[in-house]
């Protein structure tokens, strides 16, 4: 297995998860918002270059009132809260028991960490999750739910221990 950017020759039509409108989106958007500069999508492959679970990053901004206290004292007052959008992330239902969230996770994580350290200021990664069985998984990990917003938010300090 190994996880690579979204390609043309990548196979993902039989990606079937428990979400109709995550498999849509891998099959019919995922390349378009690349394109765009929208999103970057990121699979986990089988073997056979079969998608078995994906992700999706791209930046956004947060309002400071919805992060934590703890951390609002360490931002001025002017400036708005860049963080990393972990807008979708699925595995196919065959992998379901192997792993594969935490595996897809992990790497979100990773890859959000290097990036917000070398390329573009990021304080957290966000997730805005569909429903309560997504938002138990995060927070699982340590995600927290941001007051007023129902997003869930972990700051790249948590992260950077999670890699260590």
């Amino acid at each position: 297995m190994k996880i690579e950017k979204l390609e043309k020759h990548h196979i993902r039509n039989e990606f079937k998860c428990e979400e109709h409108s995550l498999n849509h989106y891998l099959r019919n958007q995922a390349r378009q918002d690349q394109k765009k500069l929208l999103s970057v999508c990121y699979v986990l492959l089988n073997n056979d270059n079969r998608v078995i679970g994906y992700y999706t990053l791209s930046t956004a901004g947060e309002k400071k009132e919805h992060i934590p206290e703890r951390y609002r004292k360490k931002i001025p007052k002017s400036y708005g809260v860049p963080v990393i959008l972990l807008g979708r992330l699925a595995r196919d239902i065959s992998q379901k028991g192997n792993g594969i969230g935490e595996i897809l996770l992990i790497d979100a994580l990773k890859r959000s960490y290097e990036i917000s350290s070398n390329a573009i200021g990021a304080m957290a990664v966000v997730i805005d999750p569909i429903n309560q069985k997504v938002e138990d998984f995060y927070l699982k990990y340590g995600f927290e739910k941001l007051p007023d917003s129902g997003k869930l938010f972990l700051h790249m300090d948590t992260i950077k221990k999670i890699m260590e």
